[in-house]
């Protein structure tokens, strides 16, 4: 067997150097190593198909921690492009230390020496010894047009730069890039393609630039990520993207401050740039700031680490003190996967996840609690710590009950300070009450039945009388009351009653009124029936229940009005033995009002008992 080792398919040409003869072995080897590999794969890979080892890349990591102590930009990871007049650069203490003076329009530029492209990483470290106007740092990834290439001024909004054959034609036109590095006059700026003169020459939209002069510059940026620090604030960046000369409209940022320093970090895969940071703290993770998933730059561009810093059209007040901690570069493969499994699983099968990153995510759904620590079976005995299920202990006066719950707010389970669990149909835990009350059957007028709670917005809720007479003179009626209303008027027109605080009412509540003023047309001690509700502190009222509206005479100026929570019905024999009367929707009062008791018309003797149950509420 022969074997030219300068053709890839084994076979002689004219170009081949001396063939190489094979043993009989090294052919049998050969031989076996070919029956081994596979042939071309027109179908999916079976469990049968030959394997071939495969060994994952290693990262691609570019580290530039500035080590050399010196003058200028002495790291071998970047190159200096330009410096501006007024402009300093060193390394200290690993750092790069870049300071801008005060000329118009100066600018530093250097530019990493390795190039990244597709998914990658850039890290920086940054601190400013000030943020004031007419200063700007950039930190960017961009691609090279090209450098010192000769540019001529037209006029003071054009600019020409010759690049030999740079393949950009009118259908460029509106696209931008960046100019920067000028060795001579003019503006370091963002440029837009305005047309192309020929095969050799792009002509540029400017501003600020003067009426003539010529020099070399840099064309950067036809595709570019970059981070801005600009403006007189510490806490904010801007961040921007580019792709083949368009744009994003830049962001504002809210970053950890530049004045102390933070780390930055410009992650770029799957079609989005995304900015993150964190301050100089072991430990602290890294914050997501802003992103941009349009005009990112395609995977396949090669780009490089560019640092700029720029003075303004206007000269900045003093010098800034630009200090760069470390720039790294990650440059590796990002892989979509999609993790897709109909195979059953257990809780044993599960994976632990740790959540890294501060910010908390939202969880819809079902989520199951499972505590294993500190459980037991039924009636076996409890080791370790129990899970608890209790309440809040609620106070035992009204004053201090929390008033602040509305609707649609969670609630605690009330216990007791024994550590009961308190579970009532109605009541405010701990806030019961009962009280007697006792009346001569011949008093005809109002009568405080249950002091009012003494608070604000509680209100008294009677849950059950338990009712004992003598033998009353005559058989009658008794109301018990609502708290007082007074009212300011009566229309004689309308006959709508206007009362001085919310009244509470609704449509079909039954109210009386007691001590009425001048007017006509309205008895005292008789039962009438809310027809309509204007407002918290209007009705209408009839004497019948939907009947018509009762209209007075002459209008009321003055008097007082109550609602009937309940009526009762004595006979003039009696109730000598205790009657229990319970309330399943409780008697509801105004809040902070006394409840009243009032017997119309005279039972002309004997005495009425009465005990009541209920409790203090909302």
């Amino acid at each position: 067997m022969t074997y030219y080792p300068n053709n890839p398919n084994g076979q002689a040409t004219s170009a081949n150097s001396t063939p190489v003869v094979l043993s009989t072995s090294q052919e049998l080897i050969l031989q076996t190593t070919s029956d081994k590999l596979p042939t071309a794969i027109n179908d999916m890979p079976s469990d049968v198909t030959p394997s071939l080892p495969v060994r994952i890349s290693p990262q691609k990591y570019n580290d530039c921690s500035f080590a050399q102590v010196g003058s200028g930009l002495l790291t071998t990871d970047f190159t200096q492009i330009s410096i501006g007049t007024g402009m300093a650069v060193n390394q200290s203490a690993g750092n790069l230390v870049i300071t801008t003076g005060t000329t118009v329009n100066a600018e530093f530029v250097a530019r990493g020496i390795y190039q990244v492209n597709g998914a990658q990483t850039l890290k920086q470290i940054t601190t400013l010894s000030q943020r004031i106007v007419n200063n700007n740092f950039f930190i960017e990834l961009v691609d090279i047009i090209g450098d010192t290439l000769a540019y001529n001024i037209v006029n003071t909004t054009t600019v020409d730069v010759t690049k030999t054959a740079h393949g950009f034609t009118a259908q460029n036109v509106g696209q931008r890039m960046d100019l920067c590095a000028l060795s001579s006059v003019g503006v370091p700026m963002e440029g837009v393609i305005a047309s192309i003169p020929d095969a050799n020459t792009i002509r540029f939209t400017v501003a600020g630039y003067p009426a003539s002069g010529s020099g070399t510059l840099s064309l950067t940026g036809y595709n570019k990520i970059e981070l801005l620090y600009t403006g007189t604030t510490a806490t904010n960046a801007t961040f921007n993207t580019r792709r083949k000369g368009w744009q994003n409209t830049a962001v504002t940022a809210t970053i950890n401050t530049s004045a102390s320093g933070h780390l930055a970090a410009i992650n770029t895969e799957n079609g989005v740039s995304s900015l993150s940071d964190k301050t100089l703290v072991a430990g602290i993770a890294l914050t997501d700031r802003t992103s941009w998933d349009t005009n990112t730059p395609q995977p396949d561009v090669n780009m490089f680490v560019q640092i700029r810093a720029k003075n303004g059209t206007t000269a900045p007040a003093s010098t800034t003190t630009w200090t760069i901690g470390m720039i790294r570069v990650e440059d590796y493969i990002a892989s979509q996967v999609s993790i897709v499994s109909t195979r059953q699983q257990s809780l044993n099968n599960s994976l632990p996840v740790r959540v890294l990153s501060a910010p908390s995510t939202a969880v819809t759904g079902t989520i199951t609690a499972s505590n294993t620590a500190g459980t037991a079976a039924h009636s076996a005995a409890v080791s370790g710590n129990p899970v608890y299920v209790n309440g809040k202990v609620v106070p035992s006066t009204i004053a201090t009950v929390d008033v602040s719950l509305v609707a649609g707010d969670a609630g605690g389970l009330p216990t007791t300070t024994g550590q009961q669990l308190i579970i009532k149909e109605n009541s405010t835990a701990e806030l019961d009450y009962n009280f007697n009350f006792s009346t001569v059957a011949s008093t005809v007028t109002v009568q405080p039945f249950v002091p009012a709670s003494g608070t604000a917005s509680v209100r008294n809720y009677i849950k059950q009388l338990a009712i004992s007479t003598d033998a009353l003179g005559t058989g009658g009626v008794a109301w018990i009351l609502d708290g007082a209303l007074t009212v300011s008027s009566i229309a004689i027109t309308t006959g709508l009653c206007t009362t001085s605080t919310n009244h509470d009412l609704k449509i079909g509540d039954s109210v009386v009124f007691t001590a009425l003023a001048a007017g006509t047309g309205v008895s005292t001690n008789t039962v009438y029936y809310v027809t309509s509700v204007g407002s918290a502190t209007t009705f209408n009222f009839a004497l019948t229940i939907g009947g018509a509206n009762v209209v007075p005479s002459v209008a009321y100026t003055g008097t007082t009005v109550y609602r009937i929570l309940y009526q009762q019905h004595f006979r003039a024999t009696g109730i000598p033995q205790t009657t229990i009367i319970t309330f399943p929707n409780p008697l509801r009062g105004i809040a902070n009002m006394i409840t009243n008791f009032l017997i119309p018309t005279t039972m002309t003797s004997g005495t009425i008992y009465i005990t009541s149950t209920g409790y203090r509420g909302f």
